[in-house]
Formats: structure tokens, C-alpha cells, sequence
């Protein structure tokens, strides 16, 4: 029995899927099982998964809710359930064996030191290179007398959620969908007074969506499916008008609009395909939707 079980408070994980193979999807749950108290698995897909195994639970939703709506049931699942803990994971993303232990770690460590940490982030790595992921402007600030760091923002998956923080704030916000869930979340956790943190000994490998791409020669960016953009600037559009989102990340998510709308459509495959999701996008967001695409 791993330490995880053998600790009196629970952890489970949230496993989102979305048209992973039932093979995939099992070694996906195998990869976190022994880690964690039980994997809630929110399956985003049309076809029913059953898992044989025990400590697994499976939310078959039999069509995409999105990624922030199928959070926020299995959060809800989860701590329904007696969750002291929940662990955020994509269907792509591998934890260390030791992953989940130094997030507790973490927690631990800050709540002794008086902080009151609302999220315990992993430090994420290129599954392909093994490059570790670098913020390029938001780098965090190292939390007097540890190893830590306390951020704006982290991804979603490999990150640590307690149960005090989630009762404070709830689940993810179901209307954005895909794009810029995690981001939110964490903003909204500071401005209930909660610590967003990074523990860089807790390391997870994350897959980087398509790949990346040299734009004009000198800029890599990721290359996401042409769709991703309309969700990209339509949620960018409505969190700039809120309160609690950080004011560098509006200035920069606008210098990337710009710079996509006018470098995107003629630098990458599918150009026109992307400019109107983007266009699309822009359209919906000053008109205020939420939820999937039309």
C-alpha cells in the first residue's frame, strides 16, 4: 500500500478524457492510481468507459461538457465523497512517481509556516524533449524559507486542490469551456486570499498540445488545432473585463491577438481556417458567450 493510502486524509484524482482509447485511458488511470486514494475519471467522449479496477470511479458524460464543466463535476464527486484533496490531471500528462507526496509536502510545509496555499502546482515538462516549461515573463517569487514559489498562475493538471480552498471559490467556471480555465481559477483562489503554488521537486511531463513551430524564423509557439483559437480569443476577451485578472496578462494576451491575427493566417498551415476561429471568436466575445462553439 503506497504512503498516499496509508495517510488518514484523502486524495483523489480528476481525470478528464475526451476520445482517448480505452488502452490509453487505462494506463492514463494506472499512471496516478497508486498515487492517490481514488481516480474519478470525467470521460468528455461519446462512448461509455468501464474500468474493471478498484479505487476508480467513471463519469460518463457521452458528450463534451468541456474541459472546466467535466472539472468542476468530478471536483464536486470527489469532495461529495469524502476528498481532502483534489488532484487535477489531463489525459496526457505523466506524474513522477513521487509527484503527488511532494505536493502534500509542499501544503504541509506552508501551512506550518502560516500561509494559506489554495492550490499546489507541479512543475511541468515536455514529454517529447524533457525540456522543463519556463514562464517567460511571470517567473514567481520564491516563499521566504522554502523551496516553493508563488505564482499568478499554473496549469491545471499536476495541481493539488484542497478542499478549504474549493469550498471558498467552487469548481472551475464551466462557461469558458477549454481555453484559459486553469488561469482563472488561480487568479480567482488570490483574489479569495489563497497562495497559487509551484513545487519544483513535484515534476509532471505534459504533452504540448501539436507540437511547436518557428514563426517568421525567430518566434516558437505552439501550434494548437485551428479551432483552439476562437475559445483563445473569445475567453481572453471576457477575462480582460474581470476584476481579479492580472493587468500584464491583458496587455499581453492583446500584443498576441494582434500579433496572430496579422502573422497566423500567413505563417502556419491552415491560415485562413485560423483567421476566421479568431474572427469568430473576437464576434462572441464582445457579444458575451460562453459555453461550446456554435
Amino acid at each position: 500500500m503506497t504512503a498516499a493510502h496509508q495517510n488518514a486524509r484523502k486524495t483523489y484524482a480528476v481525470l478528464v478524457a475526451y476520445r482517448l482509447p480505452p488502452d490509453e485511458l487505462a494506463q492514463a488511470i494506472a499512471n496516478i492510481a497508486g498515487q492517490v486514494n481514488e481516480v474519478v475519471v470525467c470521460n468528455n467522449s461519446p462512448d461509455d468507459y468501464v474500468h474493471a479496477g478498484d479505487h476508480v470511479h467513471v463519469l460518463n458524460f457521452r458528450d463534451n461538457l468541456g474541459v472546466a464543466r467535466a472539472q468542476s463535476l468530478g471536483m464536486a464527486h470527489a469532495f461529495e465523497h469524502g476528498a481532502d484533496f483534489v488532484l487535477q490531471m489531463d489525459q496526457d500528462s505523466v506524474a513522477d512517481e513521487h509527484m503527488v507526496a511532494r505536493l502534500l509536502q509542499a501544503y504541509d510545509e506552508l501551512c506550518r509556516l502560516g500561509h494559506k496555499p489554495g492550490l499546489v502546482g507541479a512543475q511541468d515538462y515536455d514529454n517529447v524533449t524533457g525540456a522543463i516549461s519556463r514562464p517567460r515573463v511571470q517567473k514567481g517569487q520564491v516563499i521566504t524559507g522554502t523551496d516553493y514559489l508563488s505564482l499568478s498562475e499554473t496549469l491545471s493538471s499536476g495541481s493539488l486542490i484542497p478542499r478549504a480552498a474549493y469550498e471558498a471559490v467552487g469548481g472551475m467556471d464551466d462557461g469558458l469551456f477549454i481555453d484559459a480555465v486553469d488561469f482563472e481559477y488561480c487568479w480567482r483562489l488570490r483574489a479569495h486570499g489563497f497562495l497559487v503554488v509551484k513545487n519544483p521537486a513535484a515534476l509532471l511531463g505534459h504533452s504540448l498540445g501539436e507540437g511547436r513551430k518557428k514563426v517568421l524564423g525567430l518566434i516558437g509557439v505552439g501550434l494548437p488545432a485551428p479551432f483552439r483559437h476562437y475559445y483563445a480569443f473569445r475567453n481572453a476577451l471576457h477575462l480582460m473585463k474581470r476584476s481579479y485578472t492580472p493587468w500584464y496578462w491583458r496587455f499581453s494576451s492583446l500584443a498576441k491577438m494582434a500579433f496572430k491575427l496579422v502573422v497566423y493566417p500567413f505563417a502556419l498551415d491552415h491560415g485562413g481556417k485560423r483567421l476566421g476561429f479568431m474572427i469568430k471568436g473576437i464576434r462572441d466575445g464582445l457579444a458575451g458567450r460562453y459555453g461550446p462553439m456554435p
